[in-house]
């Protein structure tokens, strides 16, 4: 054995094939036992855990933002640390406060290792969700189907190199909070008991606060669950899911009010949502196309939705009509479920492929359901033989085409993922540590997140970037007089235009902070140029260019 066959084998990939392949034998062992548990065991999950880890840990260290919200998060992340009050030291945009806390400890570390820890948090959300999604098909359906289910979606989740499924996203949270709001549910529903009731309204009011793109999901699972309580007669039941489900909004709405900020929440987080919902960039039609390329990008999300949709669709309508009512109604309600995923996935209209992460869940408990369809059908001599047939014919269809394009070596992001920073950039966040102490804020124009991160500092302004500053719209005079007063108040060491080429959305210094007057005047008297760098101009205040260092001015250009 060569020395380069030797070094193969103890790859990363390579034990995550192996693991990932124990993981296969141990669902189909299952199967061939049919085992009776409703959980599919810690065991199995740890498996799986150390296959899907092997795979990811190389993208785990990429030195670079795999995508501008990486670091939008991150930065707010640093600035909460500084000052924990959401919406007075940051408005996320799109994106709620439970989006931002999580990231608490990716904003203790300092430069690049911050994509790291944010990384790893959000690896873990998400096979804590498919964890959860798991475990709620092993509740309806049995834990030997829920593991034939939940291993392709965890397969695909592993071998993902596309930066918008490996990063922490605004997506990721409020997947969890449903995940683990119909895993309460479920819970509840066979064994009642308030604890459950409180957790599942609480989880799915909580929703709203990650992202308002995810309501229409928590909407849907709430109703499902109030028409549950109710054939159940269980009216009791109704009062502590409304209230339990605004809780967590009267909790934001009133702190927001108590601390001074209810106008920095209501009207960048519900007017200004609105009007980026009612102003897309792309048709429903152009929007749909574009995510299904998006879905195939680098292949594994693709294959396992298309793999898996296949598989049910012949499985589904061989045994729907066998079945037993309670199971096609589980289908039923599935199948809406995932409707409304599409639905919250597209209606933004803008092709982001990370949006394709609210329905990865959904097409969990919607797969799971259709095979129930034949799991459940009847318990004859017959049962087991289907059984294996269906387990068989559905990891066949999924987990076979991802394993052949892992092998086959398909990677679209290969180059993208093995970038380093440039030296332009990496004199940039040089200079701003230079500038500024730790803890000291940085103000940004323009969108270049990535430098609070990559420097770590906070932000002097509420927003990381300023797209709603510069893009006209009937908010825009709210948002230019907000990052004035921001910036002024803070009174930021160091300042960066990143509006200029080679940047991120703005390249045209037309729309540089000269475009907008009180600013550039600020600019002007109080700092002073000193590096044009990757398109981006960085300032100093003058009192921190001091004789000794003044001669450094412009060396970077």
């Amino acid at each position: 054995m060569t020395a380069g066959v030797h070094f193969a084998l103890f790859t990363p990939a390579a034990l995550g094939g192996l693991l990932m392949l124990l993981a296969t034998g141990w669902t189909l062992r299952d199967v061939q036992a049919n085992t009776p548990e409703s959980v599919l065991g810690w065991k199995w999950w740890l498996l799986c855990a150390l296959a899907v880890l092997c795979f990811r840990w190389p993208l785990l260290f990429v030195q670079h933002q795999l995508n501008p919200d990486e670091s939008q998060l991150i930065a707010g992340a640093i600035t909460l640390r500084h000052d924990p009050v959401f919406w007075r030291s940051v408005d996320g945009n799109t994106g709620g406060p439970l989006d931002y806390y999580p990231l608490f400890p990716a904003a203790w570390v300092t430069g690049p290792s911050s994509f790291v820890v944010a990384r790893l948090i959000g690896l873990a959300v998400t096979f804590a969700a498919l964890l959860l999604a798991g475990e709620t098909l092993a509740l309806l359906a049995g834990a030997s189907l829920a593991r034939v289910v939940v291993l392709p979606a965890l397969a695909a989740a592993a071998f993902t190199t596309c930066p918008d499924f490996v990063f922490y996203s605004s997506e990721t949270m409020p997947t969890l909070l449903l995940a683990a709001a119909a895993y309460a549910a479920v819970r509840q529903g066979r064994t009642p008991a308030p604890g459950w009731l409180w957790a599942t309204a609480l989880l799915l009011g909580g929703v709203p606060w990650t992202k308002l793109q995810a309501v229409p999901l928590a909407a849907v699972l709430w109703l499902l669950v109030v028409i549950r309580e109710y054939r159940a007669g269980r009216t009791s039941s109704l009062l502590p899911l409304l209230i339990g489900g605004l809780l967590p909004t009267l909790f934001c709405a009133g702190f927001a009010t108590i601390s001074g900020q209810w106008e920095n929440l209501y009207v960048p987080y519900v007017l200004q949502n609105v009007v980026y919902v009612g102003d897309p960039h792309f048709s429903w039609t152009e929007n749909a196309a574009q995510q299904g390329l998006n879905a195939f990008s680098d292949g594994y999300l693709g294959f396992w939705l298309a793999g898996a949709a296949g598989a049910a669709l012949v499985i589904g309508s061989r045994y729907v009509r066998s079945a037993s009512p309670a199971t096609r109604r589980l289908a039923l309600a599935a199948l809406g479920l995932f409707a409304v995923a599409v639905y919250s996935a597209l209606a933004p209209r803008r092709p982001s492929a990370h949006h394709l992460q609210f329905l990865v869940v959904p097409w969990v408990w919607l797969t799971g359901a259709v095979l129930a369809l034949a799991w459940t059908a009847a318990t004859d001599a017959t049962a087991a033989g289907r059984r294996r047939w269906v387990a068989i014919s559905f990891l066949a269809c999924t987990l076979v085409p991802l394993g052949a394009w892992r092998l086959a070596g398909h990677d679209a992001y290969a180059g993208m993922n093995a970038d380093v920073l440039s030296p332009a950039r990496q004199r940039l966040s040089l200079l701003v540590d230079r500038y500024s102490a730790p803890g000291e804020t940085l103000a940004i124009w323009g969108w270049r997140c990535s430098l609070y991160v990559e420097a770590g500092r906070p932000q002097a302004t509420r927003q990381a970037h300023t797209e709603p500053q510069i893009h006209p719209g009937p908010f825009q005079g709210y948002y230019l007089r907000r990052y004035f007063d921001d910036f002024r108040a803070a009174n930021a060491p160091v300042f960066a235009d990143a509006v200029g080429p080679g940047g991120f959305a703005f390249t045209d210094r037309d729309r540089a902070h000269e475009c907008f007057p009180p600013l550039r005047a600020w600019v002007r008297d109080h700092y002073t140029q000193i590096a044009d760098l990757d398109g981006t101009r960085l300032y100093v205040r003058n009192d921190r260019l001091t004789a000794g260092n003044s001669a450094h001015r412009d060396d970077s250009r």
